[in-house]
């Protein structure tokens, strides 16, 4: 030995120095050697298969020649003990094993039985997985062929349609060229139009006078809605107008004031009447307010407040009438006296006073009492045509261009007559907004023929356009008022949008309740614009307007925001009804308060309705149940595309979808059993029965089975499925409490884990496949539990210092079960998780 290692120092170049040199040397080599990998070493291991490994070796005799001087392995090995004769005759061992192994085709009865079948097992096993690989692409692609089926060319024309252009469509041997609109109308904007998505900053929860606001507002549409639905009176204007004057907010003068006209108005659907009749009362209010400010000799007659009037308005500060050339008599300028009493509507008042001065009228007014007599008596205050013509030309004769003429004169002249509308100002006199507003209605004929003449015409189309010429800035802060007075409601509400939106919306909502909008047919509502003009009349986007005020709150007060989105539906249309229902789908998709929106299960089943619900007479809908089902069904199936599961559950019981709730809950207690150790609880303290799966089975089941109705909606195999999952949940609890015998007579009971004979143990496997993926999901745990009962139970038996036939007998017959069970194991086992396997093959060896 020594020699030997004396002339492996000498071949590696190594001089001997001594005993000493040479231990240091070789210490030296064993400690470098220790840097070379191992299986512990951070470059981790080499995981190849024996077919690669066979592969590679081969490659590497290729390219490398056989020598048979082993020169330095030989002297290198000489100090591990090991005789290089050894080694050569191990080599030669396996140059013939390998030849036998390449020639004779039964090479497992000849060679290496267990490393023969280990290679089986890793070829089963990746021939397992190629399988089931190959299984679940041949799904997939079937699932894409059964679910994306698309006709492209179909696709193609209803694009074109959408988007209006013009299509050939060939009809038998006729070819027809059509729009899009005719043959269909557009459909982009109908699904998913986003009317909750409207491009409003509003933030009602921004401070909290706006919260204050809109909490007051919404508590009015809430009385509002209920009013409605229960069929009684609710003056919206009337409470609106009561907060307004409750309230400390600085409100712009023009919102109560514009309330108030269409408090006035409500009743009338004749804008002229209406605002002729407003301006007047709202002047004589005036007239009276002045009149208790200033104390005044007579009876608080009219007649004596307008008399007040005058001499505080007509007065400079030195007593002198502010307009020269007036007709005074007995103090009183006559023609201005007539034409303020008009103005109050005072028209009777007005009739006496001119008759009682008729002795102080000029020549060429003598014929004015006949005149006015006639248009004082007449119902619609219009003179009759034969007293029309003569007025006409004593007006443009004496009235008109009479230069020492009483302004005033040719106030009156022109409103009873409805002369020279050519000028329908009276330049020469100062008036008021209201005043101007007020002569420009008296001078409107609303029953313009073809036949008038052209200067005769004006109506009110007429004098609406010259209020929007003017525009805003001409109205110096009252355009608003100007608007409503004058019947321009859509634009009134736009102006109102940029004074304050909250009281803008409730104009709006007013004003549709009134039938005194134009509402838009939402057939262009992708359109931008809150106002429009088709066929020649302006319409307003009543659910945009809504839709963007609801969406401040949509998530803060969903129950708000649907007593709001209700009143989409004021207009009564069919599309008004179909957009209403749209925003209200929106909502519940979008807020997912389901609970609130559509209601909930009680623990008994028992439903209870949503607010949606309870607002359905609102709603228009031609079937209630089938519209709460579609867009419960529709919110049912978002929340399952979510993986909010729980969510799901609540709206497939609302959908009445019974069926479709077995199966989640079938699936969520297969996944909780299956996710949860065998040595945890599968209740806690704190679960309930809406987040607990096995809670919620319990319920679903003992609700559905006792109630025959759904009984019959629901899949047979489903319920059963469902009835055999919470009989292993309760075979898990006797596990979980260690009664070995009782949790085996369970998992006998429900017949999953053969019991019987080897054959029942084939029988089962056969049968596996055709077992409901949640019931196969649960089959490893039965095996380890079954297999852990009869090792606890074998265990005590043996430990039991009692012997007899009767125990013996028991140990067997627990063993066979045992082999049973792992017989089964074995024709399953790559169906199974990895490590079930080898967890029952160790319960095995241990009996």
């Amino acid at each position: 030995m020594n020699r030997d290692k004396a002339v492996a120092i000498k071949s590696l170049g190594i001089q001997d120095g001594g005993s000493k040199d040479s231990a240091k040397i070789f210490s030296n080599l064993l400690e470098t050697s220790k840097n070379l990998p191992t299986t512990s070493s951070e470059l981790g291991t080499i995981l190849l298969s024996v077919n690669e490994i066979k592969k590679r070796a081969r490659e590497l005799r290729q390219k490398t020649k056989p020598k048979s001087d082993h020169t330095r392995a030989h002297y290198l090995l000489a100090g591990s003990g090991l005789a290089i004769q050894d080694v050569e005759s191990s080599l030669n061992t396996l140059k013939s094993r390998q030849l036998i192994e390449q020639n004779v085709p039964n090479r497992e009865a000849e060679g290496d039985l267990d490393t023969y079948l280990r290679t089986k097992k890793d070829e089963n096993i990746l021939s397992s997985i190629e399988q089931s690989l190959a299984s679940a692409a041949k799904d997939f692609d079937n699932f894409v062929n059964q679910n994306f089926n698309l006709d492209w060319e179909q696709r193609k024309e209803e694009v074109r349609e959408n988007f209006g252009i013009i299509l050939k469509k060939r009809r038998g041997n006729e070819t027809t060229v059509n729009s899009s609109f005719e043959a269909s109308p557009p459909t982009w904007g109908r699904t998913g139009r986003g009317i909750l998505d409207g491009d409003s900053r509003l933030n009602v929860n921004e401070n909290f006078a706006t919260r204050a606001k809109f909490e007051k507002y919404a508590k009015i549409i809430n009385s509002f809605n209920n009013a409605r639905q229960n069929g009684s009176n609710f003056s919206m204007e009337k409470e609106i107008l009561e907060s307004f004057n409750s309230s400390t907010e600085a409100n712009d003068r023009q919102l109560p004031g514009a309330w108030k006209i269409l408090d006035h108005a409500r009743n009338s659907k004749d804008v002229i009447a209406s605002s002729k009749s407003f301006l007047e009362l709202q002047f004589l209010e005036y007239v009276e307010n002045l009149y208790k400010k200033n104390s005044n000799e007579g009876l608080p007659t009219n007649v004596n407040k307008v008399k007040s009037f005058i001499d505080q308005k007509l007065k400079n500060s030195n007593n002198a009438w502010k307009y020269g050339n007036l007709t005074v008599v007995n103090g009183v300028p006559i023609w201005a006296f007539i034409f303020y009493l008009l103005r109050a509507g005072l028209t009777q008042d007005a009739l006496e006073v001119a008759v009682a001065n008729k002795l102080s009228f000029k020549k060429v007014e003598q014929s004015f009492l006949t005149y006015f007599k006639a248009y004082v008596n007449s119902k619609d205050r219009k003179l009759p045509n034969e007293y029309v013509s003569r007025l006409h030309t004593e007006y443009n004769q004496h009235i008109k261009n009479a230069l020492d003429g009483d302004p005033f004169r040719l106030a009156v002249y022109k409103i009873i007559g409805r002369c020279d509308l050519t000028r329908k100002n009276v330049s020469s006199i100062t008036l008021s907004i209201e005043d101007w507003i007020w002569i420009h209605i008296m001078l409107i004929k609303q029953d313009v023929s073809d036949d008038d003449p052209v200067y005769e015409k004006y109506d009110l189309t007429d004098f609406q356009t010259v209020v929007t010429s003017y525009g805003v800035s001409t109205f110096d802060g009252s355009y608003l008022h100007v608007l409503m007075l004058t019947g321009l409601y859509e634009l009134a509400v736009q102006h109102a949008m940029s004074i304050n939106e909250i009281d803008a919306v409730h104009l709006s909502i007013a004003l549709a309740n009134h039938k005194k909008l134009g509402i838009s047919d939402y057939k262009s509502d992708n359109c931008s614009d809150l106002v429009t003009v088709s066929d020649g009349k302006m319409k307003l986007n009543l659910a945009k307007l809504l839709g963007n005020y609801t969406k401040s709150f949509k998530f803060s007060d969903p129950r708000i925001a649907m007593e709001y989105l209700t009143l989409i539906n004021l207009g009564g249309t069919k599309e008004g009804a179909e957009v209403c229902h749209e925003a209200l789908r929106e909502l519940v998709l979008e807020t997912k308060e389901f609970t609130i929106l559509l209601g909930k299960v009680n623990r008994d089943g028992t439903r209870i309705p949503g607010v949606i619900e309870e607002r359905q007479p609102l709603l228009s809908l031609s079937d209630e149940q089938d519209f709460l089902h579609k867009i419960t069904e529709q919110a049912a199936r978002r929340a399952d595309e979510d993986g909010r599961v729980y969510d799901s559950l609540l709206l497939y019981q609302l959908a009445d979808e019974y069926d479709i709730v077995i199966r989640i809950v079938n699936k969520l207690l297969s996944d909780l059993m299956s996710n949860t150790d065998l040595s945890q609880s599968l209740l806690n303290l704190d679960d309930n029965s809406e987040t607990n799966p096995v809670l919620i089975a319990k319920k679903v089941i003992n609700v559905y089975v006792n109630n025959l109705e759904i009984a019959q909606k629901i899949n047979s195999k489903n319920k059963e499925t469902c009835i055999l999952l919470l009989k292993v949940v309760d075979i898990r609890k006797s596990y979980y409490s260690q009664n070995w015998q009782q949790t085996l007579e369970k998992v006998e009971e429900i017949d999953l884990i053969p019991f019987v004979d080897e054959a029942s143990s084939r029988r089962k496997a056969q049968e596996f496949s055709s077992l409901s993926p949640e019931i196969t999901k649960s089959i490893p745990n039965l095996l380890i539990i079954t297999m852990t009962c009869v090792s606890k139970i074998v265990e005590s038996l043996n430990h039991s210092e009692y012997q007899s036939l009767a125990k013996t007998q028991q140990v067997e017959a627990l063993k066979r079960l045992a082999k049973n069970c792992m017989i089964y194991a074995g024709m399953i086992q790559y169906r199974m998780p990895r490590e079930t396997y080898s967890i029952l093959i160790n319960l095995e060896v241990g009996l």
